[in-house]
C-alpha cells in the first residue's frame, strides 16, 4: 500500500487459468468440501475461504516466524518495493499472498490471524461489511485513510498497514498485538493496586488524545477495545478496534431515512452481549424494551424469531403482522411529539457537533472501564440487556460498600465526572488527563492492594463476558434458523419465572440437551478452568441469541458473496462479479449451484418438508417479482430478498405465541434489531 489507501476495488481478471491448479487453492472452493463430507460452515472451511492479504516485512521480532529461504525482512522489501507504486489491491488476490489461521472460539470478530506466505509475517485481518450507500461508504474510506496515516506516526494505535476492498467488505491489515487483554494482565498479578487503575486509564486516555485532535472518535469503546502490544511486563497498550462497524451503521443509516437501518438500533453483535453494551454511552444506546405482560408470561422476543414470524405463511402469524401494519394514531403521536423536543434541543444548542458528541462518548466508555477497573463491576451491570439500557439511561452512579469503601475520593470524582447523563457535561479526553487522579497517578490513593473482593469480581464478570462471546461465535456456525428456535423453546423451559435470564448452568444444560455439548465442554476447558470463583454467571438467553443471530447472518452473506463471485466468474461475467451485479438471465444458474442452494435450504425449517426444486422456484419469483423490468440485480438487494423470501415459511406455532398463548406484541416485544 505505501502511503496510499485501499479506497477503490481495483478492476482484476478473476480468471484463475495462470494459477497453479487453476487458482483453487486460493479460492479456498467450497465445493470440494461438499463433496468430502465436510461442512461448508466450518471454522476450518470459513478460514481457508477467508481473503488474505499483501504485507511488508517490518513486523518486530517477536511477530515474527522464520522464513523458510532468506532473510523475512529482506523479502518483505523486495515485495514492498515491487509493489509500491500501486496505490490499492482487489481483495480476490489476497490468498495468494496469506494464510489465513482458523480462528479459535476466543477470537473477538472481525479479527482473523494471517500469515504472509513467504515471509511468515503474523498480522491481524479485520473484515468489515461496507455501509450500501455510496457516500456513507466514502466517508468510510476517508476514516480508514486518516486512521492509517494516524496510526503510522502514533506508537498507542494498532497499525493498519494496508486496506483492500472488494464490493461487500473492507479488509484492514493490522499490527498484531499480542500481550493480550487488560483482564488478563490483570489476572497475572497476585497484587493490583489503584495507582495501577490509574496508569492503565492515563494509558487509555492517551491512545484517544491523537484520534479527537483529529476529530476522530470510537463511540463504543470497552477494554477489549485495548491490546498490550507484546508480553513484555512494559508493553505498550494500543488502541485495536476504531469502533468502524458502528460508524458504518450510524453513517449508512443517515443517508437512509427511509428504508434503511434505524439509527439507533445498531446492528452490531456487541451490542447484544451485555458485557461490551454495558460500558456505552446513552446517547448511543438504543432504549430500554417495554416488557408487557402476556398470558402467562412477558419477555421480548428474539430478532430471530420476530423476522420469521414477520413473513410467515402461517395464517395466524400473518393476522398477526397484519394487525400491526396500521397506522397506530397514538404511536404516531408520540413520534411527533418526540421529534417536536429533538427540534426544540438542537434549536437551544445550537451548532451540533456530531463528532464532539461522540468524542464525549467515548470519555463515558472510560469512566465505565476506570469504574471497573476500581471494584472489578462494571457500573449500571445487570443480568438483564433491558435493564442495562434501563440504567444507563437513568446515569444512576453508585459507589456501594464494601467495595468502595478503599478507593480515594479522587478516583470517584474521576468516575462521577466522565458518567455524565449529558454529554457536554464531561471532560474532554485532555482535560481528563488534567484531573488529579489521573495526572498524579492516584497519590492520594491509600497504599496497598485492593480488597480481595476486586479480583473475586473481575473474575465473574470476566468468566460472563468469555462464556457469552465464545457460545455466541460457536453456536453462529452451527445454528440452523431451526436450531434457534428449538433453543429459545428450550431456554424458556428452563426459564419457569419467564425473567429472560439464568444461569451459565442452565444454559450448560440447554446445550446439552440440544446435542452441544461439545461446545460447553470446549468452553470449560479452553477459557473457563482459570477463571472459577463462587458464584454463578447469569446469561440473558434472548441477548445471546440476536449476538448468535447477527453472526449468523454475516456468515451466511460471506458465503452467498464467495459463491455469487465464483459462479459469475464460471459463467464468464467477471466485470459482474467485481461490481455486485447478477444479470437476471443468469438467476437461474446462481439458485441451482448446488452451493447456493445448500445455503438457502438450510435457512429452512426441515418440517416445512419442502423439496429444493420448490424453493428455487419461489425464489426466483420473488427476485422477479422485486426487480420488475430491470435486467439485474446488485448482491445487496439479492441476498435481502433471498432472506426476506426464505423467511416467509413457517414458524413453530408455540413460539409465535409464546408469551403466554396470546398474541405477539410486535411493537414492544420484538427485539430491537429489527
Amino acid at each position: 500500500m505505501g502511503a496510499g489507501v485501499c479506497c477503490v476495488q481495483k478492476k482484476v481478471d478473476f480468471s484463475a487459468d495462470w494459477l497453479p491448479d487453476g487458482g483453487q487453492h486460493l479460492f479456498g472452493r467450497l465445493g470440494g468440501a461438499e463433496e468430502a463430507g465436510a461442512d461448508a460452515s466450518s471454522p476450518a472451511m470459513l478460514a481457508r475461504s477467508l481473503p488474505s492479504c499483501v504485507r511488508d516485512g517490518t513486523a518486530p521480532e517477536h511477530h515474527r516466524r522464520p522464513a523458510a529461504n532468506g532473510s523475512s525482512e529482506d523479502i518483505g522489501w523486495q515485495i514492498a518495493s515491487e509493489r509500491r507504486h500501486q496505490l490499492h489491491e482487489a481483495a480476490s488476490l489476497l490468498p495468494l499472498f496469506y494464510e489465513v489461521v482458523a480462528p479459535g472460539g476466543d477470537a473477538r470478530p472481525p479479527l482473523v490471524t494471517v500469515v504472509h506466505r513467504k515471509t511468515q509475517v503474523v498480522r491481524s485481518l479485520a473484515s468489515y461489511m461496507k455501509p450500501q450507500s455510496e457516500p456513507a461508504q466514502e466517508r468510510l474510506r476517508s476514516c480508514i485513510e486518516s486512521l492509517q496515516q494516524l496510526s503510522a506516526q502514533c506508537e498507542t494505535l494498532a497499525k493498519i498497514h494496508e486496506v483492500f476492498e472488494d464490493f461487500l467488505t473492507l479488509h484492514l491489515v493490522m499490527e498484531r498485538c499480542t500481550g493480550g487483554s487488560v483482564y488478563e494482565r490483570i489476572m497475572q498479578k497476585q497484587v493490583f493496586t489503584e495507582q495501577e487503575s490509574a496508569v492503565l486509564v492515563k494509558h487509555m486516555l492517551e491512545a484517544l488524545l491523537p484520534l479527537h485532535e483529529r476529530h476522530l472518535y470510537h463511540g463504543c469503546l470497552s477494554p477489549e477495545s485495548f491490546r498490550f502490544s507484546s508480553d513484555a511486563p512494559a508493553a505498550t497498550l494500543k488502541l485495536a478496534d476504531f469502533g468502524l462497524d458502528l460508524k458504518a451503521h450510524r453513517w449508512d443509516a443517515s443517508e437512509h431515512l427511509v428504508g434503511g437501518p434505524e439509527l439507533d438500533v445498531p446492528q452490531i453483535p456487541q451490542f447484544y452481549e451485555t458485557c461490551r453494551l454495558v460500558f456505552g454511552a446513552p446517547e448511543f444506546m438504543p432504549s430500554p424494551q417495554i416488557r408487557k405482560k402476556v398470558g402467562r408470561a412477558s419477555g421480548i422476543v428474539p430478532l430471530s424469531l420476530a423476522s420469521d414470524a414477520k413473513f410467515a405463511n402461517d395464517p395466524a402469524c400473518a393476522d398477526d403482522v397484519a394487525s400491526h401494519d396500521l397506522l397506530d394514531e397514538e404511536l404516531l403521536a408520540e413520534v411527533i411529539d418526540e421529534h417536536a423536543d429533538w427540534l426544540c434541543s438542537q434549536q437551544r444548542e445550537g451548532a451540533f457537533d456530531y463528532t464532539q458528541k461522540s468524542a464525549y462518548a467515548d470519555v463515558w466508555s472510560l469512566g465505565a472501564i476506570a469504574f471497573l477497573l476500581l471494584c472489578g463491576y462494571p457500573p449500571f451491570f445487570a443480568p438483564s440487556r433491558n435493564t442495562i439500557l434501563g440504567r444507563i439511561q437513568r446515569a444512576e452512579v453508585s459507589f456501594d460498600p464494601p467495595f468502595w469503601s478503599k478507593i480515594s475520593e479522587d478516583a470517584k470524582a474521576f468516575v462521577s465526572s466522565c458518567l455524565q447523563r449529558s454529554c457536554w457535561d464531561r471532560p474532554s479526553v485532555s482535560q481528563a488527563l488534567q484531573h488529579p487522579w489521573i495526572h498524579k497517578l492516584a497519590d492520594s490513593a491509600p497504599s496497598g492492594s485492593m480488597f480481595t473482593s476486586f479480583m473475586l469480581n473481575l473474575r465473574r464478570f470476566y468468566r460472563t463476558s468469555l462464556i457469552e462471546n465464545c457460545t455466541a461465535q460457536m453456536l453462529s456456525s452451527r445454528f440452523r434458523r431451526e436450531d434457534m428456535h428449538n433453543f429459545l423453546r428450550r431456554c424458556r423451559e428452563v426459564d419457569i419465572a419467564g425473567n429472560g435470564f439464568f444461569t451459565a448452568s442452565d444454559l450448560k444444560h440447554v446445550l446439552q440437551a440440544l446435542g452441544y455439548a461439545d461446545v460447553t465442554e470446549e468452553i470449560a476447558e479452553k477459557y473457563l478452568s482459570n477463571l472459577r470463583h463462587p458464584g454463578e454467571s447469569y446469561i440473558d438467553y434472548v441477548a445471546m441469541l440476536d449476538a448468535i443471530y447477527l453472526r449468523h447472518e454475516r456468515i451466511f452473506t460471506d458465503e452467498l458473496w464467495r459463491s455469487f463471485q465464483r459462479v459469475l466468474m464460471g459463467l464468464g461475467h467477471t466485470a459482474s462479479g467485481e461490481a455486485g451485479l447478477l444479470p437476471l438471465a443468469e438467476l437461474g444458474a446462481f439458485l441451482g449451484d448446488p452451493i447456493v442452494a445448500g445455503l438457502l435450504m438450510r435457512e429452512i425449517p426441515q418440517r416445512a418438508g419442502l423439496e429444493e426444486v420448490v424453493v428455487c422456484k419461489r425464489l426466483r419469483g420473488a427476485v422477479h417479482l422485486y426487480c420488475g423490468e430491470r435486467g439485474n440485480i446488485d448482491f445487496h438487494n439479492l441476498s435481502q430478498v433471498l432472506l426476506k423470501a426464505v423467511r416467509s415459511f413457517s414458524v413453530p406455532r408455540d413460539l409465535v405465541f409464546a408469551l403466554g398463548g396470546g398474541e405477539l406484541d410486535a411493537v414492544d416485544q420484538v427485539s430491537t434489531v429489527l
